[in-house]
């Protein structure tokens, strides 16, 4: 009898080191990245590829930027947000595995198509206080996914303070001037995915797509795995539920009836 070592190995490190839900933390099967309890939304063909929202969600209203198109797998929700986080602060690894899986996938129904992959570069100091190279490790993978050549050429002139919990102007200005592109012969007439994890108000892609284009980019098609609503997004729905709570006490006290 034949004995299959692969089979065997794969049971002991399953019961050794147990795969985990990249967003929840629950132990799953082996090969699995996601428990059938966390359900995240995924953004459908309807989303605007401006800011790669759903249409219903979208308020960028089309405003020229300097990549192409942009495209996001999940929207940055409840379920999305621990694991995201979990991993930026050095969790499961196995996260950027399935970052990279999700987002190749989305390339290649998309039609993006392209000669090399780029990432959102981050400064020594950053990668320094992070331990590793979050977007870097995603693009790699990533780029194996899609069968192309890694770009490092995109490089970060200083650090900056963190863009989330900033405003719109804050943002932009924020990001102004703190790429360049390190080796320029290898931008001129290629098409570029350009990879990074979360997508807030797009500044940070804008930016690198815009020094790419300089250097005489013939694409840039920006890639990201989740996409958050904007803040002042999150402001309208909280007003819109509390006007829906005032009609509905309207209501009811119109009938007599007495509410808390």
């Amino acid at each position: 009898m034949k004995i299959d070592w692969k089979v065997w190995l794969h049971i002991a490190e399953d019961f050794l080191f147990p795969h985990r839900c990249v967003f929840c933390g629950k132990v799953i099967s082996y090969g699995k990245y996601v428990c059938k309890d966390c359900k995240p939304a995924v953004i459908g063909a309807d989303a605007c590829r401006f800011c790669a929202l759903p249409k219903k969600y979208c308020s960028c209203r089309k405003r020229a930027r300097f990549y192409d198109e942009i495209a996001a797998v999940y929207l940055y929700d409840e379920t999305v947000k621990p694991g995201v986080l979990h991993y930026k602060a050095g969790g499961d690894r196995r996260m950027a595995e399935y970052m990279a899986k999700r987002m190749a996938a989305l390339a290649k129904r998309r039609g993006f198509t392209a000669d090399a992959v780029a990432f959102v570069p981050q400064t020594k100091q950053e990668r320094s206080r992070r331990g590793f190279y979050l977007n870097r490790e995603i693009a790699s993978l990533f780029a194996k996914e899609m069968s192309l050549p890694l770009y490092e050429g995109l490089v970060k002139l200083f650090d900056t303070h963190p863009q989330k919990e900033k405003g719109f102007l804050y943002r932009r200005g924020n990001v102004a001037g703190i790429f360049d592109v390190a080796v320029p012969q290898e931008v001129a007439n290629r098409r570029f995915l350009l990879i990074d994890d979360i997508k807030t108000s797009g500044e940070t892609l804008d930016e690198c797509a815009k020094m790419l284009k300089l250097y005489d980019a013939q694409a840039v098609y920006a890639l990201v795995f989740a996409a958050a609503f904007p803040k002042k997004q999150g402001k309208e729905k909280e007003k819109n539920r509390n006007s829906e709570r005032a009609e509905m006490r309207r209501n009811l006290n119109s009938t007599g009836k007495n509410i808390v």
